[in-house]
Formats: structure tokens, sequence, C-alpha cells
């Protein structure tokens, strides 16, 4: 990023500002690659000015996490570098072997460990080794890292498809469980392999959490994103945590260098590090070497002059095994040859001084090569007279020479077709990529659509999947609701019959009430001759009230023994109870409907506990006639809840009626658990004065009052 003059400040505050924010040391990266970051997630809020993102943070502190994801770098998969793994692999053989008698358990970090794939798959090795070595003991790995979105991803070990592109098979397939979702395929790790990895979200250039002390330490393409004093402070760290001869593996391109003399490296590509080697015994660090095959390099020393001898030798060696091709000094000799006249004397013959001319050094490589044959014409000296017999061999030459164009007419004529051939095989090697690029990009083209057809049958199937569990939950509700209906209407069959009865009895006691004399008006409604009231406890000392009667218990009364009342099965109708704490008197009506209007033959003079409108004034003065103060009285209210279909507004009537009477004759409601859509069973404890309510769905009582 380059930073405006203006802004200098500006972005010191804003780094200022998510220190303190994530509590993070960021002095010890290095500068550009922090401000780069910064600038990506400027420029994806399209925030132009510092104090503007500043104000951004502090409004939003979500944004804190997604500067962080974007900060780490989080470019990972399992077995990136699958040779580091496979030297890894030997090594902790080798680590094991050497341990003997004083074998552990295998510790080792994963500093820092981004999404998880690294760690997963130093836990695959070691768990492969497990199951093939006699002898291996247990191990576990510890990751760290700083983005607390990447930990949650690692611990969820749920992965996509580039994660395991590189994954050998045998991996993929034991550790792994294949799941089709709406993106597409996701790869889960089975648990046994999540068990092995611990993973801790810290700060590791602060410290590490925990006080372990490692035989391997994986730090891959960490260093080259912090600064130097940074390094320095987390290979102290690292010196601190991990065992003499243990093994620490950095990335490609980080390298310690020779400062750090802790450390021995002992395979360059991979980057393996061996802490105080030296101090190792002899045969570990023999073991070491020949593990990794580094072998010493030998330097050769030998004398200057001797060295210079053999590059001469070898030089002329090479000049002697090369062709001399000096057909340009042929052809000029050739030239003079036939310009020359040759006159024959019978005393003497000679050959005229032929016009000197340089003839062109040859030069191979860097090698000069003198034909000598412009010496040979300065020198006076090598020319004589030539005896006549001589004249042939020039012609021989001649002949030579011509012999040798033709030659290499040839050779050029046939090098030319070879041109040409060469040239229509070139074209016809084109075209043919022309078609095949052709039917390449119709093969893309069919994969893409086949690669489409296939996302959309998986996109149905999962729509399909989706809706046929909806109707089945659909198909479950609609049984639900069949059975409750069915019960209820076995509940109305049950409570018709009931009604049949009732009527039936008071039809009987209308007949015999008007036969009762005069002398018998006289008894007071409240005799305990009542029909309608439950006396009779059963052994555990509870009144079970039925629909349309009530009971009543008086504490001081010594020949009582009931000491609770219970309503099983209540529904839309409501449970009242009205209590005197302090005098001790309590009682209890089942009541069915709002109101008496529609009872037929009296029904509600035997059986007032059916309708809110006639219990609620009843019970009041059962309790008065039984020694209750009119100003402690206190109601409890339960029921009202919503069996039947939307038509069938009972229950709401109740609720509705039962509250308008009590406030009628102003008593106040202490407490009350009132509609809902299931079933009650109400208990009431008179010696705790406490109300408890179950549900159908419920499997023991709960206190509500």
């Amino acid at each position: 990023m380059n930073l405006p003059i203006g802004k200098q400040t500006s972005i010191e505050a804003l780094i200022e500002e998510l220190k303190n924010a994530t509590g993070m040391n960021f002095d010890y990266y290095q500068r550009k690659f922090l401000e780069k970051r910064i600038d990506f997630r400027m420029k994806y809020l399209n925030v132009e000015d510092y104090q503007d993102y500043i104000n951004y943070i502090r409004r939003n502190p979500i944004e804190i996490d997604l500067f962080l994801d974007k900060f780490t770098i989080n470019y990972t998969f399992f077995f990136r570098n699958l040779n580091v793994f496979q030297n890894f692999e030997k090594f902790i053989q080798f680590y094991i072997k050497k341990l003997g008698k004083n074998i552990r358990p295998i510790k080792i970090w994963s500093a820092p460990c981004a999404t998880g794939d690294e760690p997963y798959s130093i836990a695959m090795v070691l768990d492969k080794l497990k199951k093939k070595e006699k002898i291996f003991p247990e191990f576990k790995i510890y990751a760290s890292d700083i983005d607390t979105n990447a930990i949650k991803i690692a611990k969820d070990g749920f992965y996509g498809e580039y994660a395991v592109h590189d994954l050998p098979e045998h991996y993929l397939t034991t550790y792994f469980s294949k799941r089709i979702t709406e993106l597409g395929p996701k790869y889960l790790i089975n648990n046994q392999i999540k068990e092995k990895v611990e993973f801790i979200q810290e700060d590791i250039i602060a410290n590490h959490q925990l006080d372990q002390i490692y035989d391997v330490i994986f730090c891959r393409n960490f260093f080259i994103y912090i600064n130097k004093q940074a390094r320095d402070d987390f290979l102290k760290i690292i010196d601190n945590r991990l065992h003499n001869g243990g093994l620490l593996i950095l990335g490609g391109s980080e390298t310690l260098g020779n400062k750090h003399t802790v450390f021995e490296s002992v395979h360059l590509r991979d980057r393996f590090y061996i802490k105080n080697l030296s101090k190792k015994h002899q045969t570990y660090k023999k073991g070491i070497y020949n593990l990794f095959e580094k072998k010493e390099i030998t330097i050769i020393k030998q004398p200057l002059k001797k060295i210079k001898k053999t590059l001469v030798r070898k030089s002329t060696i090479d000049i002697r095994d090369k062709p001399k091709r000096v057909t340009t000094q042929i052809k000029d000799l050739e030239k003079e040859l036939k310009k020359t006249k040759i006159k024959k004397e019978k005393s003497s013959k000679y050959i005229p001084e032929v016009e000197r001319k340089e003839i062109a050094e040859v030069r191979f490589t860097k090698i000069v090569v003198n034909t000598n044959l412009n010496g040979a014409l300065n020198n006076t000296e090598n020319i004589s007279l030539l005896e006549p017999e001589e004249i042939p061999v020039g012609k021989a030459l001649i002949s030579k020479i011509e012999n040798r164009e033709k030659s290499l007419k040839r050779r050029e004529l046939i090098l030319e077709q070879k041109n040409q051939n060469i040239e229509q095989k070139i074209k016809y090697i084109k075209d043919q990529y022309k078609v095949l690029e052709e039917e390449r990009k119709k093969a893309e083209e069919i994969l893409k659509n086949a690669n489409e057809k296939e996302t959309d049958v998986i996109t149905r199937i999962l729509v399909l999947e989706r809706i046929t569990r909806q109707i089945e939950q659909r198909e479950k509700s609609v049984i639900q609701r069949e059975l409750q209906l069915e019960k209820r209407l076995n509940q109305i069959e049950k409570y018709s019959r009931k009604m049949i009865q009732q009527e039936i009895e008071i039809h009987r006691y209308s007949n015999g009430a008007e036969k009762k004399t005069e002398s018998e008006k006289g008894i007071n409604s409240y005799d305990e001759q009542r029909i309608d009231r439950k006396k009779n406890p059963n052994d555990q000392r509870e009144l079970i009230i039925p629909k349309g009667y009530y009971s009543l218990i008086n504490s001081f009364d010594k020949s009582e023994t009931a000491i609770k009342m219970i309503i099983k099965g209540l529904g839309a109708g409501i449970a009242l109870i009205l209590k005197d704490p302090i005098n001790n008197i309590f009682a209890m009506s089942y009541i069915s409907l709002p109101s008496s209007k529609a009872s037929k033959q009296g029904y509600h003079l035997l059986f007032p506990h059916t309708f809110i409108d006639t219990s609620v004034n009843d019970l009041k003065n059962l309790l008065i006639y039984n020694g209750a103060n009119r100003a402690n009285i206190k109601a409890l209210i339960v029921g009202g809840a919503k069996l039947f279909l939307n038509y069938d507004m009972t229950y709401q009537e109740n609720i509705d009626a039962i509250k308008k009477e009590l406030a009628a004759i102003q008593v106040e409601i202490e407490a009350e658990d009132i509609g809902g859509l299931s079933e009650r069973s109400v208990l009431y404890d008179t010696i705790n004065d406490s109300l408890f309510v179950k549900k159908t769905w419920e499997f023991e009582y709960r206190k509500i009052a």
C-alpha cells in the first residue's frame, strides 16, 4: 500500500486500534504484509480513509474476526508437499527405534495449523504406522493458530473437494466419510483421528500456552510473514520446546541461516533441521545422515601448472579431432592457379610470384587455428621452381574441389527437400493441433454440461429428500391429530354415558324430593347428605375428584383423614381451588361447562359444580359454612386446554367465565396454569399449601404454586 504523507499518523492509529481489539502485536509482522492485509479489507468494504475504517471496526465488532481471517494465510490442503510427509514418516520410525527402552508417548506441535489439514495429515501418518508396527507408542498432536474461524473449521473436520485433492487414496478411504451437500461433495474426518489432535487458539509469537516438550515441530510457511526480531524470538520458543535430536520442519522457501547453530540442516529440499545433532551419539548422527543420504563434499587440490598443461593438451586433441573446413581458403587458391600462366622453358621452368593474400583464420570455439598458407606465401624461401611433373598435381586438386562442390550441391538439395518435408509435417501437426483443440473444447463443453446436469440432479435429489421428510412429518402430525381426535371422541362418549346416568339419578332424586314432608324442607343445603361431594380418600389419603364433583378438607376437623385432592385427565374443563390458609380450610371442584342455562330437570341443583356460574359461589359458601373467613379466601385455577378443532371454543369460554365469576365475588386469583394443547393432572397438597401440575407428556408433577 502506498501511504499518503498526510495519512502516516492515521495508519499508525489504525494499527494501534487493531492491536487493542485483537490483542495481537503486529510489530512482529513485516510491515508491507500488514499494510497489504489492511488495504485488502478496506477495498473490500469500499472504505478509503483509515479513520473511517477505525469507526467501522468500532461499530461492527465482527470485523475483527473477518480481518484476522484474511490476515492469516489459510492456503492449505491435506498432505501439502507429499515428499515432506514421506520423509517425516522415515524420521519418526528411526526416532522411535532409537528411543529403545526409553520409549514414551510422541508429542508433535503444528504451529500455525490453519484449518487443521496439516495436523490431521500428521495424525493419519502416525496412525497408519501404529497399526503396522508391533511396537509403537501413543501419540498426540497439538495444533495452534490465532484465527478463531480457522480453529472452528479444524474442530468440525468437514472439508471440501480441494482440501483432499492431493490426498493418497488409502488415507481418503480409511479416515474420511463422504457426504453429498447442496454445495457438492464434502468429506468428514473420523473421530479416531480427531481425538488425536488438540487445537489451541493462541498467538504463538507471544508464547505457547502448554508446558510441553515436543519430539517434532512443524512450522511451515510462517517465518516469511514475520520480521527478523520475531523470527529470533520464536526460534527461542522452539528451542525451549524441542527435545535434543528432535526434528524442526520449515517451509520450502524458509531457512535458518548460519547463525542458529543449535539446529543442523539434514535435508535441504524439505527444510529438515535436527536440534543439537552434534551432541548426540555417533550412531544417532550416522543414522540421520544415512536416513537422508547426506554426504561430505571432498575438494581435490591440484597444482595450477598441472591443470594448465592438462587444458592445453586437451585443447590440442580437440582441434585435431575436428574437421578442418577451409573451403574459403581453397577457393581463393584455385582462382590464383587459374590466373597464372605457366611457361615451359628447356633450361628452366618457374612459377611467377603470386599476389600475396591474407588467409582467413578459422576459429573453433575460442581457439584460433591458422592454416599457415599466409605464412607460406609470404616466405620467399618457400617459392621455388617447379618441375614439369608437378603441374598435374594442381589439376587433380581442381578436379577434387569440383567434385566436392557437386557433392555439396547435392547435399544442399537433399537438405532443402528435408526442410520442405519438415515444413509439411509441421503444417500437418499444426492442422492436427487445431482439430484436437476444437475437439478438446467440445469435450470440455460436454463435460461442463454433464457437470451442470449432475449438479442439477443432485440438487433435485436433495430437494426431493427434503420434501419427503416434510411429507413424513406431516403424516406423523396427521396421525397424531387423528389419535387425539379418537381419544377425545372416546372421552365424549364416556362423558355422554355419565351425563345420562346423572340425569337418571336426578330424575330419581327429583321424584323422591316431591314426596318429602314439610319437616324435611328445613334441611340446610350444605348438609353432609349432598351427593356431589367426594369424602372418602384412598390409601394415600388422597381425594380423587370426578367431573361435576367437589371435595373439602378442614384441617381442624379431627375426623378428617384426607390431606390431598387430585383431578386426573383435566382437558377443556377447569379445576377451581378455594382456600383459607389461615383457618386451614380448602376446597376443590372439577368444572366442565361455563353456564348452567342449558341445564335440564334441575341438574345444576344437584350437581352445581358442573357449571362455572353455580360452582364458584357454591364453593365459596361451603368454605364460609365450614369456618373460613371471607377476607382470607384465595383462588387457584388450572385447565382450559384446547383439545377440539378450531370451531369448539369451550376451553376459552371456561377461562373467561371463571375469571369473570371470581372477579364478581371479589376473590383474588393467587396462581393459574391455563390454556395450552395438553391434558393435565392436578394435585393440591393441603399440608404444605402447594399446587402441582403434570401434563400428558410429563413424567412427574411440577410445582406451580
